[in-house]
């Protein structure tokens, strides 16, 4: 409940209990001390000095609090102005009254002032409750803003006391041997007051106000008011115990809507501190849930992105294995021309070709469409295998070296992707270290959770890798490396091949003091991949030179390039350019002893398609499919048909044909 909704505030029965006890055991009490009244005390004025201060701080605090509501009602406004009223009336006593500041007599007016100006204080303020509680929920004005009239009428009517009192100088009280006592104007004016609080009270309880929480409290002071005000010339002069009963009383009264705000400010500390403890509670979980959709939204767009780098990967792997496969043909064809004069010009020919194809193989990786051959595989003789064909990579400045430890298990991996993972991490340790330094290869074998582990190391003791650029190290395509110098698909195709053999990568490194890649492989021996035992069953029959060859593809450099190749290991080879072609050939009586036919082909009818076609024919004829990209080699694989990626040479196809 905010403060504008103060006076709203429904009282609980406990309230209400407590405020009525105590006005029936204050007005219990001014009865029983009447009849001591007039009991003579020492003359201190300057208590009531002590006492108008006191008021006067309390009323004019209980005001402030009233009036800094942010909506306040009419009977807000004029509650406000009656404590308003009272703190300046409170004031002007202290001024007024003899010996309250000066020896013994008033700092302003005469002496007898004083007594008219609290007889206004009293009966002033009981009119401005009586006032508030004719104002609140009056109709026609429900709900409406209090407004300022209230406070400009409490200004006016503290100014007018002030005039009045300083107008006249009617004796307000009369000294007869050295005790003060009060004129009848004193006495009747103070019961006045005190008939105006008990009709404040009533109006309260007509109007069935004494149900909220500031009008029960109200009734409370509105008694202790009337009975102050009478108890206090009821002893017939100043001094006496029920003149000095009556202050200590004002400022316990004074005090009572203090607390009451004081407790009603504490319950909204309370629950403001309850809102903000939800409140930062529901922060930290929105906060929370925005950093996760954020990460989401980037996995998204990253798996978005690798995606579309995988159609475009896979796009230009089958374009470009086509034109190594030309290449490679025409290659070998000019070599067995030309013959040894052409070796060290066709090395270095075969040498980029196998560049370009560890591209392709990136690029198909990224696609996360390309088929893993994974076998057991012997680390150590891999290690050693991959260390001598990178080191020609290598200038003299950079030392390779191998050490696997003794009795490393097998691993199942696909070595041809292990061997260009291998090779990805040496090229990006020699280019760390442009002024030369050692690359060292390692393979040892560790527990974790239980479980053996083989782990393969290539460290370098180059530039490192900052830390704002590690998280991005794996990206496709990103790369630290001068333009022209790298593809940034090498850690892109080894995480790939990470993640497809199950295993795990981590990368130790400290900028200026080197890099360390560890390929972590969990020792685990899996079949091979299904279909693979009968491709070999299927590819071990023998075949001969002269044996008769269906060679169907649809690039025609492609097609011309392996037919050159067959033709070159004595094979005769008939091509056709589609299935639909290779059919007709066969439906006019041609009868090869092996099809060799592309898989990826133009039309209603793959590769695939055409191998199963001509094997309902000819359940004799021997196949292998080969490919630069495509999803339906793992169908052919599982079917028995051998699949060779592009680009082969005589020696690969021979291979595959036994």
């Amino acid at each position: 409940m905010g403060q504008g909704e103060f006076v709203e505030e429904v009282a609980s029965r406990r309230q209400r209990v407590l405020a009525l006890g105590l006005s029936a055991l204050l007005l219990v009490s001014a009865f029983l001390i009447a009849p001591y009244a007039s009991t003579p005390l020492p003359q201190l004025p300057h208590i009531s000095g002590t006492y108008g201060a006191a008021v006067a701080m309390i009323n004019l605090a209980t005001f402030w609090l009233l009036i800094t509501a942010p909506a306040q009602t009419r009977a807000h406004s004029a509650i406000a102005a009656a404590y308003l009223f009272a703190g300046l009336m409170a004031v002007l006593h202290v001024l007024t009254f003899p010996g309250a500041i000066l020896e013994s007599q008033p700092l302003m007016g005469s002496p007898h002032a004083v007594s008219w100006l609290f007889i206004a204080w009293r009966g002033g303020f009981a009119l401005f409750i009586g006032w508030a509680a004719l104002r609140d929920r009056h109709p026609g004005i429900h709900g409406a803003q209090g407004g300022s009239l209230p406070y400009v009428v409490a200004l006016v009517v503290v100014c007018g006391a002030v005039a009045i009192s300083q107008l006249t100088d009617a004796a307000a009280v009369s000294t007869q041997s050295g005790r003060q006592f009060f004129s009848a104007f004193s006495v009747y004016g103070s019961h006045a007051a005190a008939v105006v609080a008990v009709v404040s009270i009533l109006l309260i309880a007509v109007r069935g106000l004494y149900k909220r929480s500031i009008f029960v409290w109200l009734v409370f002071v509105m008694s202790a008011e009337a009975a102050g005000v009478f108890l206090s010339t009821y002893g017939g002069g100043r001094y006496t115990l029920s003149w000095y009963l009556a202050r200590v009383e004002g400022v316990v009264v004074s005090s009572v809507m203090l607390l009451v705000l004081g407790q009603h400010f504490r319950r909204l500390q309370h629950r403001l501190a309850d809102s903000v403890t939800v409140l930062r509670s529901r922060t930290e979980t929105l906060q929370a849930e925005m950093a996760r959709r954020e990460r989401l939204e980037a996995q998204l767009a990253q798996a978005e992105k690798l995606k579309a780098v995988g159609q475009l990967g896979a796009s230009l792997a089958h374009d470009l294995n086509n034109i190594l496969q030309v290449i490679t043909g025409r290659l070998t064809i000019l070599q067995r021309r030309v013959g040894q004069a052409a070796d060290g010009d066709s090395e270095v020919i075969r040498r980029n070709l196998r560049k370009a194809e560890v591209l392709t193989r990136q690029l198909t990786s990224l696609s996360g469409r390309r088929h893993f051959l994974a076998a057991p595989l012997k680390l150590d003789e891999a290690l050693s295998g991959t260390a001598d064909a990178v080191r020609p990579l290598l200038e003299a400045r950079h030392a390779l070296s191998v050490d696997c430890e003794a009795g490393l298990p097998a691993v199942t991996l696909d070595g041809l992707e292990f061997e260009v993972a291998i090779t990805n991490l040496v090229t990006n340790a020699r280019d760390a270290m442009p002024d030369g330094g050692p690359i060292a290869m390692r393979a040892f074998k560790q527990e974790r959770g239980g479980r053996a582990e083989v782990v393969v190391e290539v460290s370098d003791t180059g530039i490192g890798i900052k830390p704002e650029v590690r998280e991005h190290i794996f990206e496709p395509f990103f790369s630290t490396k001068e333009q022209g110098k790298g593809t940034g698909l090498g850690l892109a195709q080894v995480s790939a091949f990470i993640t497809k053999s199950n295993g795990r990568v981590d990368v130790r490194s400290e900028p200026g003091k080197g890099t360390t890649f560890a390929l972590i492989f969990p020792v685990k021996l899996q079949a091979d991949t299904p279909g693979a035992a009968e491709a070999r069953d299927v590819a071990s029959a023998p075949i001969s030179s002269g044996d008769v060859v269906l060679l169907v593809d649809d690039n025609d450099d492609v097609r011309e390039a392996s037919e050159q190749l067959l033709l070159a290991g004595g094979f005769v080879v008939r091509a056709a350019s589609n299935g639909r072609e290779a059919l007709e050939l066969l439906e006019r009586g041609f009868a090869p002893d092996v099809v060799i036919s592309d898989i990826v082909m133009p039309g209603d009818m793959h590769g695939v398609e055409l191998v199963r076609r001509i094997r309902q024919r000819l359940p004799a004829v021997r196949s292998v499919l080969v490919t630069g990209h495509s999803d339906v080699a793992e169908g052919a694989r599982r079917e028995g048909v051998p699949v060779i990626p592009k680009p082969y040479d005589l020696q690969t196809l021979l291979k595959a044909l036994g």
